[in-house]
């Protein structure tokens, strides 16, 4: 390890069920941000020596809970830290976690289950900041082909803790539907394609997927019985459904939805991966080629970034914070917490509503030392460092 880790994940409770699998998930989940368990990402087991942590790091704390740990185990947890409590059974709460974690939401980790395990590895890389909270989802279908099964994966990925945007049921009456349309589609972490024979027919849902594959968006293609991938579709990941997938009323079974269930939770750390990539490499060519030089992503995937100054002379400094989807109020207070000098939020504007960016430029004029960047135009914020 070279140097302090940028994130610490400390195992608390019955460490023993920190197994295998789990420990397999977390790692594949990490794999796309380039961070590895036990290096940049430290892993600790809690023992008296947790208090040699600084504060500030960035810490998740895992608790797994059983009924042994319930009545002997005083968990080593500080009023700030991040906690996930791990359990047997939603149901088992109450008899395998201490007072001091119960309030807290828990999981369910029976052992050895990969789904459940991914699901636990998306909470960590959330909880850490790596990935978006609101695990947003626009699915993308032709009505007239696929409503039925659109309206059971809403429910059913609902369910799973998946925000999922249908435009039947997110887009208000009254409003322009397509620059609407794009908003949503930029505030998400994968478009799930229900790829159906005329899905390429349509206009719409041709744009959507050309707007997604434009914004370096995750494309997760469930592919229909008789429907060959398109050539467009080459880079997709595919979940293929049989004729045994589909009933005759037009729903999806039980099993094709865990599938498309599963493959989402994992896929979701990769497509998150790849925009936070095309967003900080769109930057790094921007400052290169004004002579500056940017470090490598740290904690919260921040980079710092050094301008010359033609007239002044020196050296402009800024720490930027890319956000991935739709900046938000709560990301613009997390980064004040964690930036003790000039900062920048960088986000993707190409596709948000104007009424938004008008907004954001509002309240940016409103907070000391704290700038916005737009990872598809940086020119403008750069120029601006550089008087």
């Amino acid at each position: 390890m070279s140097g302090a880790p940028a994130y610490r994940l400390v195992l608390e409770g019955e460490t023993s069920r920190f197994d295998a699998v789990l420990r397999r998930a977390i790692v594949d989940a990490l794999e796309p941000f380039g961070l590895k368990l036990g290096d940049e990402v430290a892993l600790h087991f809690a023992s008296k020596s947790l208090a040699a942590i600084a504060p500030g790091d960035a810490k998740v704390v895992l608790f797994f809970g059983s009924p042994t740990v319930r009545e002997t185990v005083k968990p080593l947890i500080a009023p700030t830290d991040l906690l996930i409590p791990v359990v047997s059974d939603l149901s088992a709460c109450s008899s395998e976690l201490p007072p001091e974690v119960s309030a807290f939401n828990a999981l369910q980790y029976a052992g050895g289950s990969e789904p459940q395990a991914a699901a636990l590895a998306s909470a960590v890389l959330e909880t850490l900041g790596l990935m978006p909270t609101k695990r947003r989802i626009f699915l993308s279908y032709r009505r007239a082909e696929a409503r039925e099964v659109a309206l059971q994966l809403h429910d059913a990925l609902r369910a799973r803790q998946f925000s999922v945007f249908l435009d039947t049921h997110e887009i208000r009456y009254g409003g322009r539907f397509q620059d609407a349309l794009w908003h949503q589609l930029s505030d998400c972490d994968v478009l799930l394609m229900l790829d159906t024979k005329g899905y390429f027919v349509s206009r719409w849902t041709e744009e959507e997927f050309g707007r997604a594959g434009n914004m370096r968006l995750g494309i997760l293609r469930v592919g229909f019985p008789g429907v060959s991938p398109a050539p467009a579709t080459t880079l997709t990941t595919t979940v293929a459904l049989s004729e045994v997938d589909l009933g005759s009323n037009g729903r999806l079974s039980d099993d094709a939805i865990d599938r498309i269930g599963d493959a989402l939770e994992r896929f979701r750390a990769r497509s998150v991966a790849a925009r936070l990539d095309n967003m900080l490499g769109t930057l790094r060519l921007a400052v290169e080629k004004r002579g500056g030089t940017i470090t490598n992503p740290g904690p919260l995937k921040r980079v710092s970034i050094n301008l010359p100054r033609p007239t002044l002379g020196g050296i402009a400094e800024l720490t930027v914070y890319p956000a991935v989807g739709v900046p938000t109020s709560d990301a613009v207070e997390r980064i004040a917490k964690d930036a003790d000098s000039e900062c920048a939020l960088l986000y993707d504007g190409q596709s948000l509503l104007q009424s938004w960016i008008d907004h954001l430029e509002w309240f940016a004029g409103g907070i000391e030392r704290f700038r916005w960047i737009r990872a598809d135009n940086p020119e403008p914020m750069l120029k601006e460092l550089e008087p």
